[in-house]
């Protein structure tokens, strides 16, 4: 799963700042060259090196296999948990922002200016994808190696049905409390058909048709009358249970497929959640500050977790759990100066 936030050149929004300026303030130096593409994938370079810089988001592939993505078209990819780390060529120079992988051999990249990379040998190459769309792409999901939905900036949805070939962009209209367009920030798919998003004010929005529709649900975050919220910078999906982080610690929760949504309390009182995933019940959350909060019970109660101090001076922003063959829970989280924790037999590692 996956946190995003918006470059610098773009239009400032009075929600996105209030919520997001930690992370705003951290991309500042996020000035991106010109990219091309010649259409041909881009496979691993040889050298071998550690994470660093502006990390966003990470995918788990299988087993230790994982890829992180974030700054300047930065992809790498581990082999071995993350001990040891590839460059993978992108091609770009533009900010990747979220990655996802239904199955072993098949991923996306969303990222700056409409950009979407598209992998089938498990990401060891990439070739770009023709989104036919120059906003920002701030999340990225798909339900199996067919069926995904890209979101992002000015109400953007974009939705395909062919793996990538072709991406078709819904009409959402949105406006956000400031009058200007509204920005998706996260997406999850449940399965072929329904997914939710959610965005700026804290505004969740359902659908039953694979993204070409959308239906507001009430937020417990969001006043239509004032139209002012808290934003929401990340979903997550465990079963029929979904979840969502986002400004001054809000955390809220759905327990019908997104119908109908509680708050919940991580016990944290100020810093941003930028990241949140679960797996059957076990879930973890993080944000600015380096904060990292995890639950053994479906987001009943939270407990925060010791990190390095290192990490305290920066944000978390991505993180990807899965089960592996054993059933235990593993997964990365990263961010900020080139961050990468380490979920291993429920112990987290930097």
């Amino acid at each position: 799963m996956h946190i995003l936030a918006l470059v610098p050149e773009l239009p400032k929004r009075k929600s996105l700042l209030t919520a997001g300026a930690p992370l705003l303030l951290a991309l500042a130096g996020l000035l991106c060259l010109p990219w091309g593409f010649a259409g041909a994938a881009l496979a691993a370079e040889p050298d071998r090196e550690p994470p660093g810089g502006k990390l966003f988001s990470a995918a788990v592939i299988s087993g230790e296999r994982a890829i992180v993505v974030g700054e300047r078209g930065k992809i790498l990819v581990t082999g071995d948990g993350g001990d040891s780390w590839a460059g993978i060529g992108s091609g770009t120079q533009k900010a990747l922002f979220s990655a996802c992988f239904p199955d072993e051999k098949h991923g996306w990249i969303a990222g700056q200016a409409g950009l979407i990379l598209h992998s089938a040998d498990g990401g060891r190459s990439w070739a770009a994808q023709a989104a036919g769309m120059a906003g920002d792409l701030t999340s990225v999901d798909f339900a199996d190696a067919e069926s995904g939905i890209a979101v992002g900036t000015d109400a953007t949805v974009l939705t395909t049905a062919d793996a990538g070939k072709t991406w078709l962009r819904s009409q959402v209209g949105l406006i956000s409390d400031t009058g200007e367009e509204f920005a998706f920030f996260a997406v999850v798919m449940l399965d072929r058909k329904r997914a939710c998003a959610a965005g700026d004010g804290g505004r969740i929005f359902l659908s039953g048709d694979a993204g070409r529709t959308w239906t507001e649900t009430e937020s417990p975050l969001y006043d239509p009358e004032t139209m002012t919220g808290r934003v929401l910078y990340d979903l997550a999906a465990d079963s029929g249970t979904l979840h969502a982080v986002g400004i001054d610690a809000a955390y809220v929760f759905s327990r019908d497929q997104g119908r109908t949504w509680t708050e919940g309390r991580t016990g944290l009182q100020g810093p941003e959640l930028y990241c949140v995933d679960f797996v059957d019940g076990f879930g973890m959350a993080a944000g600015s500050g380096g904060v990292v909060v995890q639950s053994r019970d479906g987001g009943s109660t939270w407990v925060t977790m010791q990190v390095p101090d290192r990490v305290t001076r920066g944000w978390l922003s991505g993180m990807d759990l899965r089960k592996d063959g054993s059933g235990r829970v593993q997964g990365l989280i990263v961010g900020q100066n080139g961050a990468v924790g380490r979920l291993r037999n429920g112990a987290l590692e930097w």
